[in-house]
């Protein structure tokens, strides 16, 4: 058989992708190289606990005020998604005892943080005003239409988030709390596109920020089977070890020595591996784009399951952010060793009770780290993992006063050594590509005519819109429209 399209990965952008094309009525098959699908959208056991590997916050859902992309996207593959809001529940400290807490709405956040420099209010709703302004704006340029009625946007467009924020006169203390969610986006302020930062904000504060009420290998494994019942094909465990030209179709080989031809390869995997490992042809545009492009951070994850519940812990926090420095930019600098002092904590049992068994808990603690500091020199693997999780719960428990070691009955830490092993990311990384001010979603978004190549498509974090669960997402829906709307097909 000949495919119209062959996914190689089943993440969030190769499923969506798939979605979309057999919603069409296209000759699809995804071959993904692990026995389940859903890269980082997964679920392991340990013991008596199920620990989510990813999805804490789904932002650019939406409610039913603001749809999300993502919602409407699940709503054009006939999908519907149980979700609950996340208010904001973040406790946030640093080395220094700056601590607060955002909690609740984030119209709340706004009124303290006027509370806290006088004067702030004001400026925040010049910022709103502007960031609802880009969100129009992105939408108009995805549907090429004018953007002579967007002037902010044409006037940030080449700023950095840092740069943005201190033009609408934000005080730098009032900048430091507004830019907490740098961790989320793999880049810090002086590195990030205002223009991506603008639409993060956006998503967070209008569509707001859910939970899907299952697990995350749950939802997964809902989309591949919508995906299947509508007559796509899915093999597991093939993975995939060439890309070759045949005759003016792809043929993709896998390590058991099976080959399928299909009239276009669709990599939800970033370009760098596709072409070093897969395709094995230099290509000068892809060497060009790739020394453009920057690895986002990667980072260590370690999942506790604790014995009791998250009341008689003490654990009353959604989110926890621990900074060495609030301050981005000085912050980044400190991140480049393997026991920094900056990292987030994550309590699912929070927003949902269920999340564990009864009278436990689940604690995510992850670090993230600017700069390649795993490498062979690091010794016994183990013993590094072992070294890493007690290090991050000495110090959560340190900074915010809560035992945690004497309940733990489960943890598992997880590397960007597995990670690359999982999901092939290089070198670990855990947001695919950094938008950054040179290399942000708009400035692909405009050169992603010119930077196609005939027959072959990227979807996922590596792809045009940059990190997150949502962009991965609606990556594989944007791409797919593309070539269906190219040349009739």
């Amino acid at each position: 058989m000949i495919y119209d399209y062959i996914i190689v990965g089943a993440g969030m952008g190769g499923i969506s992708a798939g979605l979309n094309l057999i919603k069409n009525k296209k000759k699809v098959l995804i071959l993904e190289k692990n026995s389940l699908p859903g890269g980082l959208v997964s679920t392991f056991k340990k013991g008596r606990f199920e620990f989510d590997t990813s999805i804490y916050d789904l932002y650019n859902y939406g409610n039913s005020e603001y749809i999300g992309d993502v919602q409407t996207v699940l709503n054009k593959y006939g999908i519907d998604l149980d979700t609950t809001l996340i208010p904001l529940n973040i406790n946030i400290k640093d080395a220094k005892n700056t601590s607060y807490i955002i909690d609740g709405d984030f119209e709340e956040f706004i009124v303290k943080l006027e509370e806290f420099k006088e004067g702030t209010i004001t400026k925040l709703k010049e910022f709103l005003k502007i960031i609802k302004e880009i969100h129009e704006a992105v939408r108009a340029l995805q549907k090429n239409e004018s953007l002579s009625n967007y002037p902010h946007f044409q006037k940030y467009i080449d700023y950095t988030a840092l740069d943005g924020l201190k033009d609408l006169g934000l005080d730098k203390e009032v900048i430091n709390r507004l830019g907490i969610w740098y961790l989320d986006l793999g880049s810090p302020l002086n590195k990030l596109s205002f223009i991506d930062y603008a639409l993060f904000m956006y998503k967070l504060i209008f569509k707001k920020d859910v939970i899907i009420n299952k697990k995350n290998i749950g939802f997964s494994l809902d989309l591949v089977n919508y995906y299947q019942k509508n007559g796509g094909k899915i093999y597991y465990n093939s993975y995939v070890t060439d890309i070759i030209e045949d005759d003016g179709f792809k043929v993709v080989k896998t390590k058991d020595n099976l080959e399928y031809k299909g009239r276009v390869v669709i990599c939800d995997l970033a370009k760098r591996y596709v072409f070093k490992e897969l395709i094995k042809t230099p290509n000068k545009m892809v060497n060009r784009l790739e020394n453009a492009r920057s690895l986002s951070p990667n980072g260590v994850v370690v999942y506790l399951g604790l014995n009791r519940s998250r009341e008689e812990i003490g654990l009353n926090n959604y989110k926890y952010y621990h900074f060495k420095n609030m301050d981005s930019v000085t912050n980044v600098s400190y991140m480049n060793d393997l026991y920094h002092d900056t990292w987030i904590g994550y309590v699912p049992n929070v927003v949902n009770e269920e999340a564990s068994p009864k009278n436990t808990t689940i604690l995510v603690l992850k670090r993230i780290y600017f700069s390649d500091v795993f490498d062979d020199k690091n010794g016994d693997i183990n013993k590094l993992k072992e070294n890493l999780a007690n290090d991050l719960v000495t110090k959560f428990e340190e900074a915010y006063n809560i035992d945690i070691r004497e309940y733990i009955e489960e943890i598992e830490v997880v590397t960007p050594f597995r990670l690359e092993k999982i999901t092939n990311s290089v070198n670990g990384s855990m947001f695919g590509y950094s938008l950054k001010g040179y290399d942000n979603s708009i400035n692909r978004l405009l050169a992603y005519k010119d930077e196609k190549i005939p027959n072959l498509e990227f979807v996922g974090a590596y792809s045009v819109f940059g990190p997150g669960i949502d962009n991965a997402f609606y990556s594989g829906y944007f791409v797919t429209e593309k070539l269906l709307n190219n040349k009739g097909d």
